[in-house]
């Protein structure tokens, strides 16, 4: 019975930490809940005695089924009960590995000066379709959904950007023969990555490396680099300003961005962002801090931060972009007469 309570205490301790997690405003505050699993008695492993106890059952019901008569019925409380202690042994095994998932996650968020959204992933979803297109892809509208965003401010050398990153998935659903020779619907889920960036300096210009199923606004315009349209296809609702925007240091900067990013697409939208699009999935990725189990190794990694390799190197990109595209002028320095002329003026 004791084991029983201790594994429901262990339960409970791992929820009450969820929402410390949730609520952090620090690193110290994350240290403070590993604090408070390490003083839990005897160490973060459950005993499993309630889900033992079940499966103990349900062998005992199928021996009574096997060995009377009329008790077959005997035979499906066997099956639940080893459905019902399965289910019990994943879900109480499950909240020690969430809360150390959500750790990690609120870790690299705080390290990083991310956070996350008040507003719902449907709102964001329709007001992302309603800026830019390559938020309406797939042929299953209402299956289309957010599944995670993320949002900060990146410190460039001349600018600070906010940015918003989401993760989409959307379905595309074909036709296919069976084996019977009858049509059958096939859907297919897909995922797709994606900056947003606030960017002012270029409006209404459209760059895609990764086609859409919809039909697209705007004009097609030709570079004078073959390579670059061979990578992407210009598009833009007046030529003199794709021709602006298509200067040669823009060029080599987006052929860099197409070698770094599977399916790059960019739109610059008419109210001043920018979405950068890719199928890029470890964008995001971040090292793995490892199991509450080895409590010592996970503190350490907690207590030196988290870092995403591959994010600030691609926001540096962008801002870099917008130094290409922002107006500024460098100020002209006057020229300073040689020694040799002041020299002869002194004389």
């Amino acid at each position: 019975m004791l084991f029983f309570l201790r594994d429901q205490a262990l339960v409970r301790l791992l929820s009450d930490c969820q929402r410390r997690v949730i609520n952090a405003q620090s690193r110290a505050d994350l240290l403070e809940v590993l604090d408070r699993l390490e003083v839990f008695p005897g160490g973060l492993e459950f005993d499993h005695v309630q889900s033992i106890t079940l499966l103990v059952l349900a062998f005992a019901s199928l021996a009574a089924a096997l060995l009377m008569d009329g008790m077959g019925g005997m035979f499906w409380v066997f099956v639940a009960l080893c459905f019902f202690s399965y289910r019990v042994s994943k879900g109480i095994s499950g909240v020690s590995t969430d809360l150390a998932a959500s750790i990690a996650r609120k870790c690299m968020m705080l390290g990083n000066g991310l956070s996350e959204f008040d507003s719902s992933a449907d709102w964001r979803l329709k007001r992302l379709d309603n800026e830019f297109t390559d938020y309406r892809r797939g042929s299953e509208r209402e299956r289309r959904r957010i599944l995670d965003s993320l949002q900060g401010v990146y410190r460039g050398e001349r600018h600070s950007l906010a940015f918003e990153y989401h993760q989409l998935r959307y379905v595309i659903s074909s036709c296919e023969r069976g084996a019977g020779g009858d049509l059958k619907t096939v859907y297919t889920n897909y995922q797709r990555y994606s900056l947003v960036v606030d960017f002012p300096w270029v409006r209404e210009i459209a760059l895609r490396s990764s086609p859409l199923e919809i039909q697209l606004s705007g004009q097609p315009f030709k570079t004078d680099r073959e390579d670059f349209n061979q990578a992407f296809v210009l598009r833009g609702n007046d030529p003199a300003s794709c021709e602006h925007f298509a200067t040669p240091a823009t060029l080599d900067l987006l052929l860099e961005l197409s070698r770094q990013l599977h399916g790059a697409n960019l739109e610059f939208s008419g109210q001043g962002r920018l979405c950068l699009s890719f199928n890029n999935e470890d964008i995001m990725v971040h090292a793995d801090p490892g199991p509450l189990s080895d409590l010592a190794v996970f503190r350490e990694r907690i207590e030196a931060g988290i870092e995403l390799p591959k994010l600030y190197p691609l926001l540096g990109l962008i801002e870099q972009l917008a130094r290409l595209h922002d107006g500024h002028v460098a100020p002209a320095v006057a020229p300073q007469a040689p020694e040799s002329l002041e020299l002869i003026k002194e004389a």
